[in-house]
């Protein structure tokens, strides 16, 4: 009648082999046998689950097991004359045992079951009216007499375990009435336990410490009890941890779980720093200020402090800073909403159109912006407030997108916040919208009415505003080079802009100098003639015109006359005459 050792775990312990499960040797009882009377009437059969430490019921026949001769008062031992007799001769059979109380048939009704002794149906009701947890029900055989002995052997201040030799049957009957106790309605009892051994009133949150308040409790329970089998067990401590526990859980109680961490009535100032995304100087600040509740304690004689945050007076501040920061619209968000750029919309706020914080100064998150939503939203629906009608587009001409017309010459700064503001007051009106361009980006507008907000440093905008080379060399019907070479020599004055965006010149310049000069290039062709002809006429009858040398190299002058000049030339017979004569 032996166990087969398994092998030698970590330390003295042993390991059994239990019919198929595997038990520590300290869970069988080697020394004192225990039987059950009413079993021995029915079979004379040693039952192998009476050789268990912890077994000292039968839940079939709901009695206690017995462990001592009634006759000769001594305790029965492996050498008697038969099964059923003592070494006194005194039969069991004839023994009336105790009657077990409901929590004992209870809980050894959990022990037959997991060993692989049936207890019957009866029993099996009654078991599942106790609540249990149900990840106990399907623990293996050494796990459940484990969990047991752990929690019945905790004395009532859970500082010390119980001694328990294995063979004394009633301490085994104490250690399963209080386990039962401690599991039943899972897990209201044990967090009621708890409770019961921790401090009731408040005192120092740096003085608790689970080590000196719940001793062996706390060892065991991480130490020897591991999680992958007692996570219910575990769970359990740490909502009670996560519920009732007033001092601090630093940072070497590595055992909780981070959830744990995280819901504890305590929390570092390093941790609400990196929850609120602000830096730790802040939360201190508001910390010393009243705005939290938190306490500052010293560690060693290096002076050090920490301070720790009441987490509920964290999430308080948390949630006010939150219905704060719903008013603001964090930039990733702002730069979707309009279609702008990063350095689009900075611009745009420094202008004043968008209001805007930065950071720990306000109690937002450090490393971005955050522009009032009210701005935002009044921009965008300025804009989609004019149901204008897509349109195929594709380069500036009369009309042009205002993305284009950011990167030419309005630029980010002063004149892209000009058109916005124009538009955002009723002064200006999009005459299209197109596809290409995200936002705000891609509504369209008459070019010379985004002329008059060009901007130019140092300078007045005039009425009618300024024209890039290209316009202006359009409204004179030349080449922008021409421009170039006019602006070069003084003939017209161009503004300083910043770089990287089109040069510009006043449009009343413009206006001015085509009612006053036509070029030549243009009264050739009105006239069906080349260039080269109305030049050699030009200087052959010593008619004043006005010559503008181009930049390029070896593309020589280009030729205007004064409009009342150019009325006067005889234009039409000289043709005739110059291809009859077939001269250039």
């Amino acid at each position: 009648m032996c166990y087969r050792p398994i092998h030698k775990e970590r330390g003295r312990f042993l390991q059994r082999l239990f019919y198929g499960k595997r038990v520590s040797a300290d869970d069988l009882n080697y020394r004192w046998p225990r039987l059950c009377p009413k079993c021995l009437r029915e079979r004379l059969i040693w039952w192998a689950i009476w050789d268990l430490s912890l077994v000292t019921a039968c839940p079939i026949h709901r009695c206690l097991l017995v462990n001592r001769c009634p006759a000769c008062k001594r305790k029965l031992g492996w050498q008697r004359r038969s099964i059923h007799q003592c070494r006194c001769g005194f039969d069991f059979r004839n023994l009336i045992p105790e009657t077990a109380d409901r929590d004992l048939v209870v809980i050894h009704t959990a022990i037959h079951r997991t060993a692989g002794f049936p207890a019957g149906a009866a029993v099996e009701r009654d078991l599942s009216d106790y609540g249990f947890p149900p990840e106990m029900l399907e623990m293996q055989l050494g796990s459940l007499l484990k969990l047991i002995l752990f929690l019945g052997s905790a004395k009532e201040r859970l500082r010390k375990q119980q001694p328990f030799s294995g063979t004394d049957l009633v301490a085994a009957i104490e250690i399963n009435r209080t386990a039962v106790m401690l599991l039943r309605d899972w897990p209201a009892h044990l967090c009621e336990r708890l409770r019961s051994v921790a401090p009731a009133a408040p005192g120092d949150p740096a003085a608790l410490t689970f080590r000196t308040i719940f001793g062996n409790f706390y060892r065991h329970l991480f130490r020897v009890l591991p999680r992958s089998e007692f996570g219910f067990l575990h769970d359990a401590f740490e909502r009670f941890v996560i519920e009732d526990w007033d001092g601090f859980i630093r940072g070497q109680h590595r055992y909780f779980s981070a959830a744990t961490r995280r819901n504890a009535q305590w929390m570092t100032a390093d941790e609400a720093e990196k929850t609120a995304r602000t830096t730790s100087e802040r939360i201190v600040d508001l910390v010393r200020q009243g705005h939290m509740k938190g306490r500052f304690c010293s560690l060693g004689q290096n002076g050090r402090t920490e301070c720790w945050i009441r987490r509920e007076s964290f999430n308080q501040w948390m949630a006010a800073r939150d219905a704060e920061l719903a008013c603001y619209m964090v930039r990733p968000e702002a730069m979707r909403t309009l279609g702008l750029r990063h350095s689009t919309i900075m611009h745009v706020a420094s202008a004043g159109l968008i209001r805007q914080v930065k950071g720990p100064a306000h109690n937002f998150p450090y490393g971005d912006h955050f522009f009032q939503r009210e701005d935002v939203m009044k921009i965008k629906h300025a804009f989609e407030k004019h149901a204008v009608a897509a349109k195929q587009y594709s380069k500036p001409t009369e009309i042009i997108a205002l993305r284009h017309a950011v990167k030419n010459y309005l630029g980010r700064g002063s004149g892209l916040a000009a058109v916005i503001r124009a538009v955002v007051d009723g002064h200006l009106q999009p005459v299209g919208y197109t596809e290409r361009f995200p936002g705000i980006t891609g509504y369209l507008f008459l070019s010379e009415d985004l002329r008059k907000y060009r901007p130019a440093p140092n300078v007045e905008t005039p009425p009618e505003g300024f024209l890039n080379y290209r316009e202006a060399s359009a409204v004179l019907e030349i080449q922008p080079a021409v421009v170039r070479g006019m602006v070069a020599q003084g003939i017209l004055t161009a503004t300083e802009t910043r770089f990287g965006l089109s040069k510009l010149v006043p449009a009343a310049d413009i206006r001015h100098f085509v009612d006053q000069y036509v070029s030549a290039t243009v009264l050739a062709k009105r006239f069906n003639l080349k260039t080269q002809w109305l030049a050699y006429y030009l200087k052959k009858t010593s008619t004043p015109f006005l010559a503008v040398r181009l930049l390029e190299k070896g593309k020589g002058h280009a030729l205007f006359l004064r409009r009342d000049i150019a009325t006067r030339l005889p234009l039409a017979p000289i043709t005739l005459e110059n291809k009859s004569a077939g001269k250039p």
